[in-house]
């Protein structure tokens, strides 16, 4: 008999509350912590992007001082040149930082982590690709009081759409052959094809490719696809937009779920200080998810 099967009102409710806590979290609640999380990355935290100040890409060989009037720590650039006598100096030679402050030497290792210059201000940076698969160095200067950062309110974004998430057919290049794309500051940046998604969306069937950052697939833990679709350039960024996917385990996968909710702007939809592939792909619909363009008012 049913009544013979209950459970102590007590004992259900620790089994509720287990259950409750146990349970994963919904595509749209993962989408709402998202939007969280990137409100914080672009305003809130130390290292926020809307809080550099400037930028320099390194490439081996190169150096960086930092110039400007000590008084007002918001007028510091980087200048490409050596001289051992400003603020601070970076080196890059034989794929390695030297880095000099106030014209003593300092901690290299010090650079990722964040290199305090006085109140408010540090430098920090890490390694990134200065040309299609040309290792170099990227380091930023944070200003806390950057008024970018202060006049920041929320990224936006069109409201969840369960119709955009999607369930896809992936076919891997195993050649995993090299891509290179135009960047947002007119260099070029290398990825690697590592297939394409078949699905259908909003009643038409479409292929995207994805492309990882390295072409070993043991490597493989993610991939994104950069692509243009029928609102960009009116409400969505217009070099396009990106979108990941991650969570398949051993690359390749036979299926990825592809959720245009979480689609997003490159950083340089805001930030002039990166170095964003600018998208070819196209998706053949209006994508009504995802991120909108952060220029134009909705």
């Amino acid at each position: 008999m049913l009544s013979d099967m209950k459970i102590p009102v007590a004992v259900g409710l620790v089994l509720g509350m287990q259950a409750a806590i146990a349970a994963p979290p919904t595509p749209q609640e993962v989408w709402k912590t998202g939007i969280a999380e990137q409100n914080k990355d672009y305003a809130q935290i130390p290292h926020a992007m809307l809080k550099i100040q400037d930028a320099v890409y390194l490439s081996d060989g190169e150096s960086a001082s930092l110039q400007g009037r000590r008084e007002q720590p918001a007028s510091w650039r980087w200048v490409k040149k050596a001289d051992a006598s400003s603020v601070l100096q970076i080196t890059l030679q034989h794929g390695k930082l030297t880095v000099t402050r106030n014209g003593k030497p300092e901690d290299p290792s010090l650079i990722r982590k964040g290199l305090s210059l006085g109140k408010d201000i540090d430098a920090a940076g890490q390694p990134t690709q200065v040309g299609a698969g040309i290792p170099g160095w990227r380091i930023f200067l944070y200003n806390q009081d950057n008024p970018a950062a202060k006049a920041f309110t929320s990224v936006s974004y069109f409201p969840y759409d369960a119709g955009f998430r999607i369930s896809a057919q992936f076919v891997a290049d195993k050649a995993l052959p090299a891509r290179v794309f135009r960047t947002s500051r007119g260099t070029d940046k290398q990825f690697f094809h590592a297939g394409d998604a078949h699905f259908t969306l909003k009643g038409k069937s479409m292929t995207l490719p994805f492309y990882a950052e390295s072409n070993r697939p043991a490597e493989i833990t993610e991939m994104s696809a950069f692509f243009t679709d029928g609102l960009t350039g009116k409400g969505t960024y217009g070099a396009g937009r990106y979108v990941d996917v991650d969570g398949f385990g051993r690359y390749p996968p036979a299926n990825v779920t592809i959720d245009f909710n979480l689609t997003y702007n490159p950083n340089c939809a805001r930030s002039p200080y990166f170095t964003c592939p600018v998208a070819v792909d196209t998706v053949p619909v209006a994508v009504t998810a995802g991120e909108r363009d952060p220029h134009a008012a909705h």
